[in-house]
């Protein structure tokens, strides 16, 4: 059984800048800093080019060391985003086995509502009871990341 997160901020400008910004953050800029269970991302390695092309791979690395694959598997401009993290080492090894992201660029009056979700699969049914802590950590990190989105929209 899988476990849904989702949370969402408004930005005054178009979908298109909004979705540009967003693949244009390096993710140590949108997530610097630790959200309860999850550390904060240090960088990433192995991404070829410009980032924002389906299929594309990138490792991401944590502070605490630990990595996770992000492949991107769908890129419909400028409205959806979808990425899937694979191959997670450290502490989240021993609990998740894989996330489904996604990033949706609506408008929303004159602006943009950004939705961020996350589906979490657990690695075990056990796993999963430690689920709601991770996902307590996952709506810090995430209203942590919308005000550092929202400053590289407004410069």
């Amino acid at each position: 059984m899988t476990y849904d997160l989702s949370d969402s901020a408004v930005f005054a400008v178009t979908p298109d800048a909004a979705f540009q910004a967003l693949v244009d953050a390096p993710l140590e800029v949108l997530f610097p800093s630790r959200s309860g269970l999850i550390p904060p991302i240090k960088g990433c390695e192995g991404q070829d080019g410009a980032w924002g092309q389906t299929g594309q791979t990138r490792t991401v690395v944590l502070a605490d060391g630990s990595r996770n694959l992000e492949t991107l598997v769908a890129v419909e401009r400028p409205s959806d985003y979808r990425y899937v993290l694979t191959d997670f080492t450290g502490p989240m090894k021993l609990l998740v086995g894989k996330v489904d992201g996604r990033f949706s660029f609506a408008r929303e009056g004159d602006g943009t509502r950004v939705t961020w979700s996350w589906v979490l699969h657990p690695r075990t049914p056990l796993a999963r009871l430690v689920f709601p802590l991770l996902g307590a950590s996952w709506r810090t990190m995430a209203r942590g990341m919308w005000p550092r989105l929202g400053a590289r929209l407004a410069s």
